[in-house]
């Protein structure tokens, strides 16, 4: 038998390769197996796409693969599937695909090792030549591989430096192995659900509790192992001492592990008749196993989560999986936490936050069967779940679905792909559905269910918008020359109002500020000069807390000065304001308020997003600041008011979809008050307050907005009324770029012209080039041309022949052009 593989680990311009399966490996690999496989002197992953008797124009040559890496394949067939739809439709190499989803340490891999032998001794080393003093450096105090050696030198006479230098005995070489699999006979460490990991003393007992329950409440005895140095008897002790089980894996017929861990916990509430519809009308695709796409609309407080759980439930009995997609790490720590109640150990959890062995132990309990309902932001959608039954993406509109970086896919998207495959209902839930989605509902492709109420006949939080033009003009009609600050935090007489009174009778405030830092940047007062990042061409922010200065893209920091860097006077000064600022502000308004803040610089730190929102749930916090991770699907009975600080933020945003965002934001935020017994209160404060975002978000009217943003975008020809791509091009040399950028709006152009020549009705319409509206990010130079198109099959026809026509060109110039295809964010 012969099979097909794509290759895992990063080798430059392979993508596909042809094996033979050995005869002792017979009838052991099936598509989607992760497989080790000889490729020239080195040994590779690759993921199995076919297998057949013998593939037409293969040579009798065929090395055997080495080894199977798991009983069970990693992929199903729908996951095989959506990879080679993510790899045509976003227009990268399939191989590409599959080295960006697989977690780093499923790569097994050889390479070969150099290292210093022994030190030459003074006179072998006073006749190094330049080249061999080279190789010494390199390897001198750490090892290193064959990639780092061949970037010394390619050709004939470096490597014949370097078999000198190791027939010497300077330099020694051996081959070593990287990555990991799990043993299929691994047993299985299960932690208890009364097990409450902070309660443990020990060092080691601590630690492996909180990564079995970080994991999803089950991991591996050898990932734990390797891990936790002594983690053998650290795991019989916590068996002893009854916190955890050890088992070996138990599967049903169809793969995965028993439902038992399902409870019949009662409903918080009684369901309303649209909930009830709602989960009727998804469960029959459930049990008939068919694809159908759902948009459940639901005003914030409906109870979207109480009907995932439901319909995960009826999943479970007929034993397929759930995929459970959120938008946020944050917003999965909540989720999680309403399943785990429900369901126990059979919730795991994947996201970025947890390291290769964490994320590579989630993806072995979902293989495993041990858990069969699966939570976690975008990169969710590649985990290894086979036999999907239902996948549930919750706040479908949020942009973090994009991904921004490497394959530009859009989780939400491949989500629906997936359904498809796997023949399972989607559930896309959001009280704010984007456009495209919106639009899907009217063109037949998805059903549109709408849950119009708040849960217990709860009343919408009241909205009043403020006009800060007006409170701007009253306080330099009454303030004093000196007193006067125009860049001092808006906080207008009715929010500051409603903080007192709120406090006062007991409620919690959540405020939201979608800037970060305590100064949008420093400016001299003498000579007018703002300091910018040397790497990026935007402002540093300055934060007080450490008295620095970081740069909110590319991470740098440095210490804030005392003097201007450009004329060396003490003329600096601070300009605008964030989340920072903003808690200081209310600190000086409120003394006696228990104010916090949740931004990414407070919770960096692992576990320190879910203190913050414990402490807002038990009532310890009075005042919550924060960007727009506090807007997003919380449910705090104890919040009355929340407010936003500057609606405007977003609203000027150089991007068609910013008056679309606006009114999503603006609509979380005032979901998020009055979801207890005490009605709720909004306040947004803005500089524009006829916009007609603005307005419908304090109306809680997306049938208006949408009807006004649809109109716009008809007009436009923005989707979803036309498709759009973006090429990206950037590079360190703003002159090759900016050359490239050039060349590929030529090449765009003339496909335009040739398509246009063929009559059609359906334009290519190319914008650009044009530098990035941030030209400059991590010393990389950015430029950008925009494509549009009403026919697809033309705009990628369009974009295939511009990126073979330039793909050459930009390797020789070291410039990366990328095509983002649905592309989300303009900057």
């Amino acid at each position: 038998m012969q099979i097909r593989m794509v290759v895992v680990g990063a080798v430059r311009g392979i993508q596909e390769l042809t094996y033979t399966v050995p005869p002792a490996l017979e009838g052991q690999v099936r598509a989607g197996h992760r497989v080790l496989a000889p490729l020239l002197s080195r040994k590779v992953t690759g993921v199995v796409l076919e297998t057949a008797e013998s593939f037409p124009n293969t040579n009798g040559h065929l090395k055997p693969i080495l080894e199977v890496l798991e009983a069970r394949p990693l992929f199903d067939r729908a996951h095989l599937q959506m990879m080679e739809f993510l790899a045509n439709y976003y227009m990268v190499p399939l191989a590409e695909v599959y080295r960006s989803v697989i977690p780093a340490v499923a790569r097994v891999e050889s390479r070969t090792m150099y290292k210093i032998a022994r030190q030459p001794d003074a006179l072998r080393l006073a006749a190094f030549t330049d080249i061999e003093r080279k190789i010494v450096d390199a390897v001198t105090g750490h090892p290193i591989d064959s990639r780092q050696m061949t970037r010394l030198g390619t050709d004939r006479s470096f490597a014949t430096v370097l078999s000198k230098l190791m027939a010497d005995g300077i330099i020694e070489s051996n081959d070593s192995t990287r990555g990991r699999h799990r043993d299929p006979t691994d047993l299985i460490v299960h932690l208890k659900r009364d097990c409450d990991p902070d309660s443990l003393r020990g060092k080691k007992q601590l630690a492996l509790a909180r990564m079995i329950a970080d994991a999803g409440g089950s991991l591996a005895t050898s990932q734990l192992a390797e891990a936790v140095p002594g983690a053998k008897l650290a795991l019989k002790m916590l068996e002893r001492r009854g916190f955890v089980r050890i088992e070996a894996p138990v599967f049903s017929r169809n793969g995965s592990s028993s439902s038992n861990g399902i409870t019949t916990a009662p409903l918080p509430y009684e369901l309303t008749s649209e909930q009830r519809a709602a989960i009727e009308a998804v469960a029959k695709p459930i049990e008939e196993k068919r694809y159908e796409t759902f948009l459940l609309h639901g005003v914030t407080g409906s109870g979207k989560t109480e009907v995932y759980l439901q319909l995960a439930a009826r999943t479970l009995a007929t034993g397929r999986n759930v995929i459970v997609m959120v938008p946020e790490i944050a917003l999965a720590d909540e989720v999680v936490r309403s399943f785990r109640a429900r369901f126990g150990s059979l919730v795991g959890i994947a996201h970025s936050a947890q390291n290769v062995s964490e994320r590579w132990a989630s993806w072995s309990a979902a293989l495993s069967g041990e858990a069969r309902i699966m939570i976690g932001p975008r990169s969710l959608i590649f985990a290894p779940l086979h036999e999907a039954g239902l996948i549930v993406v919750d706040e479908e509109h949020d942009p973090a679905y994009k991904n921004e970086e490497g394959i530009r896919y859009h989780a939400r998207d491949l989500a629906v792909v997936l359904g498809r495959f796997t023949r399972c209902p989607v559930v896309l839930g959001s009280a704010t559905p984007s456009a495209e989605s919106f639009v899907n509902t009217r063109r037949g492709r998805y059903r549109l269910l709408r849950l119009p109420r708040r849960v217990n006949n709860l009343a919408m939080a009241s909205v009043e918008v403020v006009d800060l033009r007006q409170g701007l003009m009253r306080a330099r009609l009454v303030a004093k020359p000196e007193e006067r600050k125009p860049d001092a935090v808006p906080l207008s007489p009715e929010l500051t109002t409603a903080l007192r009174e709120n406090l006062a009778s007991g409620g919690q405030s959540l405020i939201f500020l979608n800037r970060r830092g305590y100064h949008n940047f420093l400016q001299c007062n003498v000579c007018g000069n703002v300091i910018a990042c040397p790497n990026c061409s935007v402002s540093m922010t300055f934060h007080m807390r450490d008295r620095s200065l970081r740069c909110h893209y590319c991470g740098n920091r440095t210490p804030a000065p005392e003097q201007c860097p450009e004329c060396n006077e003490p003329g600096l000064s601070g300009q605008g304001f964030g989340t920072e600022r903003l808690q200081s502000s209310l600190a000086e308004l409120l003394p006696t308020a228990r104010i916090d803040r949740m931004d990414s610089d407070t919770s960096g730190r692992k576990g320190a997003r879910a203190d913050i929102l414990a402490a807002l749930r038990a009532g310890e916090i009075d005042v919550l600041v924060g960007t727009q991770m506090i807007t997003k699907g919380f449910d705090f009975p104890g919040v009355t008011l929340a407010a936003v600080i500057l609606a405007d933020a977003s609203l000027n945003i150089p991007d068609f979809r910013s008056a679309e965002r606006t009114f999503q934001l603006l609509t979380q935020v005032a979901g998020r008050a009055g979801r207890g017994e005490r009605p709720g209160r909004v306040i947004i404060q803005t500089y524009a307050p006829h916009h007609y975002s603005v307005r419908a978000a304090s109306d809680q009217d997306y049938a208006r907005f949408i009807r006004r943003e649809l109109e716009l975008r008809r007009e436009l020809s923005y989707p979803p009324f036309a498709k759009l791509a973006m090429v990206r091009i950037e590079g360190e040399d703003p002159d090759s770029v900016s050359r490239l950028a050039t060349a590929a709006a030529q090449a765009l152009g003339r496909a335009a012209d040739a398509y246009r020549r063929t009559g059609s009705l359906d334009p290519i319409r190319v914008l650009g080039p044009a530098p990035a509206p941030i030209e400059r990010i991590k010393k990389r130079y950015r430029w950008q041309v925009m494509v549009k198109s009403e026919n697809l099959t033309a705009l990628r026809t369009a974009l295939s022949a511009m990126q073979s026509s330039l793909a050459r060109r930009a390797h020789e110039a070291d410039v990366h052009l990328a095509i983002d295809v649905d592309p989300v964010r303009m900057l």
